[in-house]
């Protein structure tokens, strides 16, 4: 499920492009971040393009999209780059660059409207939305019985104690995650019928 991580590193951005340039996208825009020396101020997490409700509903929907690309402390930023590192490339050479990417945005997207539908308000910023869209997939994956039963059943605890320890964003979560089954199922079920005909 993960044989990616046995591919060399100075040949990960020419296999996997799209998430090699995720992780170069928020890796640039959290430096930025950091060498502002106010990374622990939310009014610059809000520059950056962090998601805060009130903004949203003046009409700042940008912000549904930038968001996902702003990590607003290191461990935050390390955690969702190890999830993208580990979850993606898999994804990217399954379903195709373009897919994945459109799975990447929408998802991330989506989670970041269930904030904004479910009056969540706050400052929130990062890609967990679009973790859990790939998670989606592999649910869809494993219901299909299409990845290692095993592997399958450690991906559905780690889902159940992820949702658990982000109670309070639980909606939001389960948005992204369906929004992922469905995308992920659609998008697998058009490439196979395509390789039938």
């Amino acid at each position: 499920m993960f044989g990616h991580t046995w591919i060399p590193l100075r040949r990960f951005p020419q296999v996997f492009p799209v998430v090699t340039s995720i992780l170069l996208v928020q890796t640039v825009v959290f430096v930025m971040l950091l060498l502002t020396g106010h990374v622990q101020d939310p009014s610059t997490w809000v520059q950056y393009g962090a998601y805060e409700r009130w903004r949203v509903e003046e009409g700042e929907y940008w912000r549904l999209f930038f968001s996902l690309f702003v990590h607003t402390q290191f461990l935050h930023f390390l955690f969702t780059s190890f999830s993208i590192y580990i979850f993606a490339p898999q994804l990217e050479w399954l379903l195709g660059r373009f897919s994945f990417l459109i799975l990447y945005l929408a998802t991330g997207v989506i989670g970041n409207w269930a904030l904004y539908l479910f009056d969540i308000n706050g400052i929130y910023a990062g890609a967990a939305s679009s973790v859990y869209g790939f998670m989606g997939v592999y649910l869809y994956l494993y219901f299909r019985r299409l990845i290692d039963p095993q592997s399958g059943k450690g991906l559905l605890v780690l889902i159940l104690i992820n949702l658990l320890l982000n109670f309070k964003l639980l909606a939001v979560h389960l948005m992204a995650l369906i929004t992922g089954f469905i995308l992920g199922a659609i998008i697998i079920t058009l490439k196979q019928n395509k390789y039938q005909e």
